[in-house]
């Protein structure tokens, strides 16, 4: 444990958010891997195991193109929707591990948590996060329905997706910091981007584009390795390639690897939302002492709960 571990409740400007998130993994990287391969990593390794015959079944019956013609549905499987909401889950799991670690050492003033205390806290967070996650989808597809007016329509869409999703990259440390109930979650998330927005998106683009180096790299070496390897794959009736069962294992123990690395988009927004956490909480306590030095006596009006 490092002798100066990172406070994270604290405001930062974006090289500071940049230097506390590399400083927080170097502290803390041991634990997170671990918390990755406790929590999420199963939900990955069943739904590759479930999803690759159907995924597999999925392009073959696709490529032929009669099954689809004839029937759309039959594409999709039970055990192929088993194989996405496990992968849906492996999402939910892995912000749920990662907040509720970085609330636990933030409780403790930068002292780091175990497996057994974010435990502990896991499975109603998951489930409260889960939830999160259907209405946000729900409301996505429901935006969708704009698309149906031609130009206008797809241009809203694509402008309110984008920004919808910025904004709920917080909705996770929220919900999982702050225990708050149903819907509020939703409306601290806005309050806390206000004015933000720009800000956050910035920190979400940065992150981002470094967990996606990360996962290129290690795309490439799998990538090189089917393509020497590839006639291994393809099977006898000449099915494509990516209609093969062991092609798409190889790609799912590739994505479990590859998703290791998105611990540092996890922890850099995690890190920027308790900079806006107590950048904002700062700002409501100064209002309430000024309007208490005023003798204005309205504190309905500071909605931040302390």
């Amino acid at each position: 444990m490092d002798a100066n571990p990172v406070i994270l409740r604290r405001t930062r400007d974006f090289g500071e958010t940049i230097s506390d998130t590399i400083q927080y993994l170097k502290q803390h990287v041991r634990n997170l891997v671990l918390l990755y391969l406790v929590f999420v990593a199963p939900f990955i390794l069943v739904a590759t195991l479930l999803g690759a015959d159907s995924i597999s079944g999925f392009f073959a019956r696709g490529a032929s193109g009669s099954s689809l013609l004839e029937n759309p549905f039959s594409l999709i499987s039970p055990v192929l929707i088993l194989a996405v909401l496990l992968y849906l889950c492996s999402s939910v799991a892995y912000g749920t591990a990662v907040y509720l670690f970085m609330r636990n050492t933030e409780e403790k003033g930068g002292l780091s948590s175990s497996i057994s205390e974010v435990g502990a806290r896991f499975l109603p967070r998951f489930l409260s996060n889960a939830g999160y996650l259907c209405l946000a989808m729900i409301g996505f597809f429901g935006l969708a329905l704009f698309g149906i007016v031609p130009i206008l329509g797809i241009l809203i869409v694509l402008v309110a997706v984008f920004y919808f999703m910025v904004c709920l990259s917080l909705l996770y440390p929220v919900n999982t910091v702050e225990d708050r109930k149903f819907p509020d979650a939703f409306r601290r998330v806005f309050r806390l981007i206000r004015d933000r927005w720009w800000y956050t998106f910035g920190v979400v683009l940065v992150f981002g584009l470094i967990y996606y180096f990360f996962a290129t790299i290690i795309g490439f070496v799998v990538n090189m390795i089917m393509g020497f390897s590839a006639v291994n794959f393809l099977q006898p009736a000449g099915t494509e390639m990516l209609a093969s069962k062991k092609y798409l294992l190889t790609l799912g123990i590739s994505s479990l690897i590859q998703q290791i690395f998105s611990i540092i988009v996890y922890v850099g927004i995690g890190v920027h939302y308790f900079s806006l956490r107590e950048e904002k909480d700062g700002s409501g306590l100064e209002a309430r002492i000024e309007q208490l030095g005023g003798g204005g006596g309205q504190h309905g009006h500071i909605e931040e709960q302390y």
